[in-house]
């Protein structure tokens, strides 16, 4: 029974040290809220923050127009790791991916993803965030390997009247 119990408890350690040394090869670098640069040539080569904070109000938003891609400067968030070269699994393809929940004043909370980084590591996302309150973003890394999802981070971000 002994030698059940500790063969259990080795193959366990072994399992969950694999994940936990597979998931080594991400880590997080940078992630926020506010308006970044989106230019079609080159949105997905270069993360180009304009300005980053916790507290926007929404009337501000709007005379900047930066709920609209055709501004040019779009209200979202972030998320920055290593570049996407250094996880590729052995057919070549990207070993992580991302989701994130948003969850809103109201309490509502919708999940989005899976996603893809950008080869130079990082992943924006425009916010529609209309509804002036509390509002919050939990990042979550996918591993395709095995489909787990293990969370990143998360932050708050308030929008003003």
């Amino acid at each position: 029974m002994k030698v059940r119990t500790i063969f259990f408890m080795a193959v366990a350690i072994i399992f969950f040290s694999a994940i936990i040394g597979h998931a080594a090869g991400w880590q997080l670098k940078e992630m926020g809220v506010g308006i970044y640069v989106y230019d079609p040539a080159k949105y997905d080569k270069e993360l180009q923050i304009v300005e980053k904070r916790n507290t926007w109000s929404l009337k501000e938003l709007q005379s900047r127009n930066a709920f609209s891609q055709a501004s040019g400067k779009v209200f979202g968030v972030w998320l920055m790791g290593p570049p996407v070269h250094t996880y590729l699994n052995k057919n070549g393809v990207p070993e992580y991916g991302y989701k994130y929940r948003l969850t809103d004043p109201k309490g509502n909370s919708t999940v989005f993803g899976v996603y893809s980084f950008h080869g130079p590591g990082f992943a924006t996302s425009s916010i529609n965030a209309w509804i002036p309150g509390k509002w919050k973003i939990e990042f979550m890394l996918w591993q395709r390997s095995n489909e787990q999802v293990t969370p990143i981070g998360s932050f708050d971000f308030t929008i003003t009247d």
